[in-house]
């Protein structure tokens, strides 16, 4: 499991921990769409320089909402249960993706593998707490970009490091733009298949507590142009993201 002292020298750690220390964005709360959770519980992300480094708070008053017991509006008891800390790290990484990748972020699908847990100490929701990402990459095998991520959550107060964990993600292109690609190279079977998944896409939309309002394209009308030889990628890359991207 990584650590800063790994990819860092004494003097980069310095300027991290000031930068951290006076990130104006530190105890704002995060988009949806930048951490794909209608319940973002963490702030806007600190990325450190070029570094593969990135830190947020964690809002223990808004994480204490999930309830992993499904019995009360708020978890009763007063520490993080083992899907508060994977909550975090996944919204964490999820908006550290997009901020390195873009828009390309929306058009891969990632399968994680928890690889290691080390919880030193109970974290209690009153506590100010951040959580640090190291990501690393892994080359490729096969089809898929194989990474890692290294997770590091700090009290505030003390500085001291409390909890460690760390995961593979293993990348690929989505099956959408798969058959995109396909259609591209003249397989027109892959128009029926793309087809279906714009329908299947649809009913998605149509299970949504909240409700995309800003889709560019109706399933119909995507479906229109590409029976007219069209490839509206845009407006597919669009459809098959159940988030709103915010305007500003």
């Amino acid at each position: 499991m990584k650590g800063i002292r790994d990819i860092l020298i004494s003097e980069e750690i310095e300027r991290y921990q000031e930068g951290w220390k006076n990130f104006k964005d530190k105890y704002k709360v995060n988009d949806p769409y930048y951490v794909h959770s209608g319940k973002p519980i963490i702030s806007k992300v600190y990325h450190f320089e070029d570094k593969p480094i990135f830190r947020a708070h964690v809002f223990g008053n808004k994480l204490r909402k999930v309830d992993p017991y499904h019995q009360a509006d708020k978890c009763i008891q007063p520490f993080w249960h083992a899907q508060h800390y994977i909550m975090a790290a996944e919204q964490m990484y999820t908006a550290s993706s997009i901020l390195v990748t873009g828009g390309k972020y929306d058009k891969q699908v990632a399968k994680d593998i928890p690889v290691e847990f080390n919880w030193k100490k109970p974290i209690f929701y009153r506590d100010n707490i951040s959580v640090e990402l190291i990501r690393e990459e892994l080359g490729t095998i096969g089809a898929y970009e194989k990474q890692a991520g290294h997770f590091i959550f700090y009290s505030e107060k003390s500085g001291r490091a409390l909890s460690r964990m760390s995961a593979f993600s293993f990348w690929q292109q989505r099956a959408y733009i798969q058959n995109i690609e396909k259609i591209k190279q003249g397989d027109n079977s892959a128009l029926d298949v793309l087809i279906t998944q714009i329908e299947a896409q649809a009913n998605n939309h149509r299970r949504l507590r909240k409700s995309r309002t800003t889709l560019k394209s109706s399933k119909e009308d995507l479906v229109k142009l590409l029976r007219n030889g069209r490839i509206p990628e845009e407006e597919l890359h669009d459809f098959f993201s159940l988030w709103d991207k915010p305007t500003s």
